[in-house]
């Protein structure tokens, strides 16, 4: 009895040591198996961990992205992100799995000014305040010394960090060269083109500080260049601003309305005083204006204004006419004054008006120098003729004789139908000076 109660107390000690061993396995193989899920999170995490950063020194709002030639061996480019604040999480899944020469571009929307590094997948990019030197877009307009573009060239640059570029300048282009990714600072210019001689502006600056994202400026270059002409009136010259015509509208409808409300309000005034018993008489008599009374007398005989003219006397020159009716106005170039009456005025120099502004008019040229012009100043005065100059010309007297100059007059001074400059001048010299034709009589 007591080998059997024994034998029985081994077996179940050797049981309960069975069952906590596989107790204690299945404990342990449980956080084995849990432990996959926890692997994998935390790997996920090491991941998210692991995505490049771009950091920049100076807090704001920018704008990033790449430059990458793909696996065909063309150039790309992704579409912009932007970010605000100093740091963010670097997006390259546009670049897909196969690239070359990749380049990062992250603008400053602040100042325009773009920073370029080169990107390795995986690892962070820090780019303080000074990386931020690049310009996006320069604009050279390359122009003759007369201001007019030029109409093909090439065009060559160094840039602030000695990188080179260059741009062709076609008649489409209007003589504006175009470069992307300019590096701020001290640029060379070389302008290529045919018969050109020197690049004028050959040296120039751009600076990191500006008042617009881009840059533009004229170089100026000498030599025998082919151009382009400049029309004024073209749209780009001369952008026609959209709401003209209608302004010009409403100002029409504006001052049509102004006209009718004027019109109204004097109807409306005229009615009242009307009905009122108010003349315009009586209105004007109570403010003291004095009106000048009607003429009554009817019974007076008319006077005639008009003088009469006596058809022996010529109505021009004022002389008498001969017994053949001629007069001064009728001597012709060349022929002697007429005697009889005009004797008295003999030696005498004037100038007769026959044919303009100042037919009919007289002149007598008196001194030894006699200034003829539409200056009221001038001894001449031709004030009415707006074809004669203010100085037209002189006429002078010496040796006995007279002569006349022209004064550089805009259009010219004639003697018998000739451009002169300096004439001397007979009696009976037709003299036209603008519009108006004179008869020289000693």
């Amino acid at each position: 009895m007591i080998i059997i109660n024994t034998r029985r107390r081994i077996l179940f000690f050797i049981a309960l040591i069975a069952a906590v061993v596989f107790v204690c396995a299945a404990v342990s193989a449980a956080p084995d198996n849990e432990a996959k899920p926890g692997a994998a999170a935390e790997k996920k995490a090491d991941d998210k961990d692991a995505e490049p950063q771009l950091s920049v020194e100076q807090k704001g709002s920018y704008v990033y992205w790449f430059t990458y030639v793909d696996a065909d061996g063309v150039s790309q480019s992704t579409l912009p992100e932007r970010f605000k604040g100093k740091t963010t999480e670097i997006d390259a899944e546009e670049l897909g799995e196969k690239y070359s020469q990749a380049k990062i571009c992250v603008m400053d929307k602040a100042t325009g000014n773009l920073a370029i590094a080169d990107f390795v997948s995986g690892k962070n990019i820090d780019l303080p305040a000074d990386e931020f030197q690049y310009i996006r877009t320069v604009r050279l307009r390359v122009v003759a010394e007369d201001g007019k573009p030029i109409e093909s060239a090439i065009v060559r640059i160094s840039d602030g960090m000695s990188e080179k570029h260059s741009a062709v300048v076609t008649p489409a282009d209007e003589g504006v060269a175009t470069f992307a990714n300019v590096a701020t600072g001290e640029i060379t210019v070389k302008v290529e083109a045919e018969n050109l001689r020197k690049t004028i502006n050959s040296d120039i600056t751009i600076s990191d500080k500006r008042d617009t994202p881009n840059f533009e400026q004229d170089i100026k270059v000498s030599g025998d260049v082919n151009t382009l002409a400049i029309e004024e009136d073209s749209p780009q010259a001369a952008p026609k601003k959209p709401d003209k015509k209608e302004s010009s509208w409403v100002s029409i409808l504006q001052a049509v309305s102004g006209l009718i409300m004027l019109v109204v309000a004097i109807a409306v005034i005229v009615i009242v005083l009307k009905a009122k018993g108010i003349t315009g008489k009586s209105a004007l008599k109570s403010f003291g204006v004095e009106l000048p009374t009607e003429q009554t007398d009817y019974d007076a005989p008319a006077t005639s204004s008009t003088p009469e003219v006596d058809p022996n006397v010529c109505q021009f020159c004022g002389q008498r006419k001969d017994a053949s009716g001629n007069c001064a106005c009728s001597v012709t170039p060349g022929s002697p004054p007429v005697s009889g009456t005009s004797a008295a005025a003999a030696g005498v120099p004037r100038l007769v008006g026959s044919q303009g502004v100042y037919a009919g008019h007289i002149f007598e040229i008196a001194g030894h120098s006699t200034v003829l012009g539409r200056d009221a100043e001038n001894p001449v005065a031709l004030v009415n003729d707006t074809t004669a100059s203010r100085r037209h010309a002189t006429i002078l007297q010496a040796d006995g004789g007279y002569s006349i100059r022209d004064e550089g007059s805009s259009n010219g001074t004639f003697v018998n139908g000739a451009r002169i400059t300096v004439q001397p001048l007979s009696a009976g010299d037709e003299i036209q000076i603008g519009g108006t034709k004179f008869r020289f009589e000693i």
